[in-house]
């Protein structure tokens, strides 16, 4: 059908009936501009509504960080919006609860505890110090604004006081801790026959009527691997790329340089005298010209800072504030510290905090390279800029052509581009453009090879695409017998091997459950056994698998419990539980009896924090659109 619509849309009855279709869209679409009504919320939870621009906003923030933890070699399939969707939605609406029920709670978050708690964060620190310039930039790379950053930082504060207060309020009893502190430094004394399937292997034959007939039975799981064979239209940047002239190189070197000099950041040291009601500006102004003649004379700016500076943030640092690229201070303070050479004072400037003496203190320009270093560096870029239009219009044209088109080769002719072909290619191949899963999935896409149709033109990266068209394809077929025979033979040893051991294994249990020792049992059938006497959950000496299998046995009662186990490698272990005896807090050393009641301490806390945030869920009212 879609081939038919392609054949025919070129003409004029086509057209025609395009034209007819269109004029409904048009009008459909103006009366949507005068009949629009508000998007509908993602979800309504105790009549508060999340919008769908806060789900969307979610869902992109998980984007990111999918992207940042596995870059290229995620699966696409795994940023589809639908996939993403519930579980962000889940994570509002738990957002909204804990906010609520905080609100209820009267928690609030200060714009002064917001700032000390940004202040503080590494991230945004430069030299041990809060830079704004870092700020700006994390806040930009995560694709955030200062104030949504805010909203969601005070959100995260404040449900972390009502997690701390409930949490805080949980206590456990000494019942509670005996039982905690028996189960954890719980203590097991057990024997346990290994069954190595390996002694088994040795002595299983199988014959060649065994290996057939299981070929036979399984011929499914002994198929080659689909194989295609694709052409392909490759577009890169580097094919639109034009010389650049040694002018053209200069001036944008001299661009830099100016740039540079403009990106410079100055480190601002001051002190502050405040207008009050109980000093006049005039007194303030005095003050301050005695502390500048002073300084002039030899007195040191820190300690006179530390001694009469009011910003109690700077004082206690000898004035320091840090660094400015021109935006951090008030416009009078940056205006004045910019005339400033590194060193010098200022003289008396007043903003709206009061009035300062300024002091540049160091000052920092991103270092540049000479021309002769850079030549390279600028041709490539300038380059890049000139044909990265190029490069994104012939994108745009590509994707028009193939659309239409029954195979590359009029796209090819009418973009003066070549048209490759593939060797063939299975699934498990990651060479070549089979290291992009898109075009893996594109070129063993069934729509697209049953219909003989193009693929979208698929980004790799910024400034490479390829599309792609399915020229053969090679259906699974059933390996010969003779290929996967010694597979097989593999396979039916094992399985009889398995077997082997999985009934001595019950014979052995059915021996220790009737009251036989395992030591005696071991040697009259040639086995090894082991002895483990005050076994602990926490033993790294004793194989995972063995001692998780001892501790989730029941205790003893009138005989030894019995249990076996089958281990990943096929393996099979009999295991005889003798006794189980529960810690005691009081037998413990202080050290290891106070980390305990700590730990039984978390875990309590944590189940109270669960059951609160359980019984917010249930008592609320959720509504999903």
């Amino acid at each position: 059908m879609l081939r038919n619509i392609r054949n025919n849309i070129q003409g004029t009855a086509a057209k025609v009936i395009i034209a007819i279709i269109i004029v409904p869209f048009a009008l459909f679409g103006i009366d949507s501009l005068f009949n629009s009504s508000a998007p509908s919320a993602a979800a309504v939870v105790n009549g508060e509504k999340i919008s769908a621009a806060e789900l969307q906003q979610a869902i992109t923030m998980q984007k990111r960080r999918l992207l940042s933890m596995m870059g290229d070699q995620i699966d696409p399939s795994m940023l589809d919006d639908a996939m993403l969707r519930k579980p962000a939605l889940n994570t509002l609406i738990k957002q909204q609860l804990l906010l609520q029920a905080a609100k209820d709670e009267n928690i609030e978050i200060s714009t002064a505890q917001l700032n000390a708690t940004i202040a503080a964060m590494p991230q945004f620190h430069e030299d041990g110090r809060f830079s704004q310039e870092r700020y700006q930039q994390v806040l930009r790379l995560q694709g955030y604004n200062g104030s949504f950053f805010k909203q969601l930082l005070a959100s995260d504060l404040i449900i972390q006081q009502l997690s701390t207060a409930v949490v805080g309020s949980a206590f456990i009893t000494d019942a509670e801790l005996a039982r905690s502190v028996g189960l954890l430094h719980e203590s097991r004394d057990f024997h346990f026959i290994n069954l190595p399937l390996a002694i088994y292997t040795q002595n299983v034959s199988v014959s060649d009527e065994e290996i057939s007939a299981y070929y036979e039975a399984n011929t499914e799981s002994f198929l080659s691997d689909e194989e295609v064979r694709f052409s392909y239209i490759e577009l890169t940047e580097a094919q639109f790329y034009e010389p650049v002239s040694e002018d053209q190189v200069q001036a944008e070197y001299q661009r830099l340089v100016n740039t540079s000099n403009a990106q410079a950041e100055r480190e601002a040291a001051h002190i502050l005298i405040d207008i009050t009601d109980d000093r006049s500006r005039e007194t303030a102004l005095a003050e301050l010209q005695k502390i500048r003649a002073d300084i002039l004379a030899g007195a040191n700016f820190g300690d006179q800072a530390k001694k009469y500076s009011v910003d109690a943030g700077s004082a206690t640092s000898d004035g320091l504030l840090g660094f400015t690229s021109g935006e951090s201070f008030p416009v009078e303070f940056e205006e004045a510290l910019a005339n400033l050479k590194v060193g010098e004072l200022s003289p008396v400037v007043e903003t709206e905090a009061g009035l300062h003496l300024i002091k540049l203190v160091s000052l920092r320009k991103p270092e540049i390279p000479s021309f002769d270093q850079a030549r390279l560096e600028i041709t490539e870029q300038l380059r890049e800029q000139k044909a990265r239009p190029r490069l994104v219009g012939a994108v745009d044209n590509l994707k028009d052509l193939v659309f239409n088109a029954e195979s590359l080769a009029m796209p090819a002719d009418e973009m003066q581009l070549q048209v490759q072909l593939s060797d063939w290619r299975s699934q498990q191949s990651d060479e070549g453009l089979f290291a992009y899963p898109a075009v893996k999935q594109a070129a063993f896409n069934a729509e697209l090879r049953n219909q003989g149709l193009n693929s979208d033109v698929i980004e790799l990266s910024s400034d490479r695409y390829v599309v792609l068209h399915i020229e053969e394809y090679k259906a699974p077929e059933p390996k010969a017998l003779e290929s996967v025979k010694a597979d097989i033979e593999l396979i039916l040893v094992e399985n009889k091997a398995e077997a082997a051991a999985e009934i001595q294994a019950q014979s052995l249990q059915a021996v220790l459950a009737a009251g036989g020792r395992a030591e005696d049992v071991a040697k009259e059938q040639g086995l090894t056994w082991n002895a483990i006497m005050d076994g602990k959950r926490s033993d790294i000496n004793i194989d995972a698998a063995v001692r998780n299998q001892a501790f989730s046995m029941p205790r003893p009662q009138t005989q030894a419990s019995v249990s076996t186990l089958r281990k990943n490698n096929g393996d099979r272990v009999v295991l005889q539980l003798l006794d189980v005896r529960y810690g005691d807090i009081s037998a413990l050393k202080e050290s290891v009896a106070l980390e305990a009641e700590k730990n039984a301490y978390r875990n309590k806390s944590s189940q109270e924090f669960s059951a609160y945030f359980n019984s917010l869920w249930e008592n609320a009212e959720i509504k999903i659109n």
